[in-house]
């Protein structure tokens, strides 16, 4: 579970925080280890456009959000 944290001040920072970055390298860690056994992820915090979000997750990049990492921890440990 490759895991990329990022931070953004303003929804036009986000493109690159978010898309042209964590979601790019989810794409390219698929390729490299296989869908059945990588679940590329981002963990946020700040200020990101929706659209921007929904690309990223169709770019198979799953997203937690830092001001609740409850659901990170409930995950990880449902994979022991």
């Amino acid at each position: 579970m490759p895991i990329e944290c990022k931070v953004s001040n303003s929804s036009t920072n986000s493109v690159k925080r978010l898309n042209n970055d964590a979601a790019a390298k989810a794409s390219a860690w698929i390729e490299e280890f296989g869908r059945g056994a990588t679940v590329p992820s981002a963990v946020l915090s700040g200020i990101f456009k929706t659209r921007n979000l929904e690309q990223a997750q169709a770019q198979h990049l799953t997203i937690f959000w830092a001001h609740n990492l409850d659901p990170l921890t409930a995950f990880i440990r449902s994979t022991g």
